[in-house]
């Protein structure tokens, strides 16, 4: 099968015009989720029940065991790892931004630095479950199930406030917004500088804050989201190397090649041709 000329994306409109909705994985023993790289414009969560999976999220492999819950957010490229058959059951919550206050928003990017499992107690996952139960009963009136995955969101989120306050908080903040901004401006910007001014912060504390949250550089931090987005092109799409490194923002390939070798140890032709 031929790649796609972009990575796909779903819109939460061509699904629920309520900006909510719920699916259940394993029905029947088989479980199902899309195995083709993609994309949305929605936050999804997803708890297995029992069993257990793996989800791949930018090139990250994460392992699930039942009572875990994992976030995906807004334009994360996911899909289910490539050869693997899935022995689990599960339940998934996808819900549009707007749904979103504004402290649930940013504790979930601080999340989405780095996206981990959520382990929740068992009487939680019962709560969950018994509040899938009631919306798919009740899905046909729009303000009972609203209010239902609004219940379950909020349980969830309690869930992910207490795990990021196990970490540094502000740190954590600072470079959920700066990979905030580079989903926006990576292509045009690559200095720190530049994105500390933005942030209205000094250079150093976005480094001392960017370090701190993941233990890299800003340089470093930046060029390795230079890398997962051209793995991404060069691994779901049909683009050329060269028309990747331009939409990158790089006009000279050669000094585009001598850093994605540099980072992953091959050419970008090279790692392409080894996915075949």
């Amino acid at each position: 099968m031929s790649k796609p000329s972009e990575i796909p994306f779903s819109k939460m409109q061509n699904i629920s015009g309520s900006g909510v909705f719920i699916k259940h994985f394993g029905r029947g023993g088989a479980t199902e989720m899309k195995p083709y790289a993609h994309r949305d414009d929605y936050y999804i969560m997803v708890l297995l029940t029992s069993g257990a999976a793996a989800v791949e999220i930018d090139f990250d492999r994460i392992e699930l065991q039942a009572g875990d819950i994992l976030i995906v957010s807004p334009w994360q490229v996911h899909r289910k790892p490539a050869g693997d058959t899935w022995a689990a059951d599960g339940l998934m919550l996808a819900f549009s931004p707007e749904l979103l206050s504004e402290p649930e928003a940013r504790a979930i990017d601080e999340y989405a630095v780095a996206p981990r499992p959520l382990r929740l107690l068992p009487e939680t996952v019962a709560d969950i479950v018994t509040l899938f139960a009631m919306f798919e009963r009740n899905g046909a009136n729009a303000t009972i199930s609203n209010a239902l995955a609004a219940a379950i969101k909020t349980i969830v989120m309690s869930a992910l406030r207490s795990a990021n306050s196990e970490a540094n908080g502000r740190y954590k903040t600072i470079t959920s917004q700066l990979r905030k901004l580079l989903d926006v401006h990576l292509a045009a910007e690559k200095s720190p500088s530049e994105y500390a001014s933005m942030l209205n912060i000094t250079e150093v504390y976005l480094n001392e804050a960017v370090k701190g949250a993941t233990g890299l550089s800003v340089s470093a931090y930046i060029r390795g989201r230079v890398i997962v987005q051209a793995k991404r092109e060069l691994t779901y799409t049909s683009m050329s190397a060269k028309e990747i490194a331009y939409a990158l923002g790089y006009d000279d390939y050669a000094y585009f090649s001598k850093l994605f070798k540099k980072s992953t140890g091959l050419s970008p032709a090279a790692y392409r041709k080894n996915l075949k």
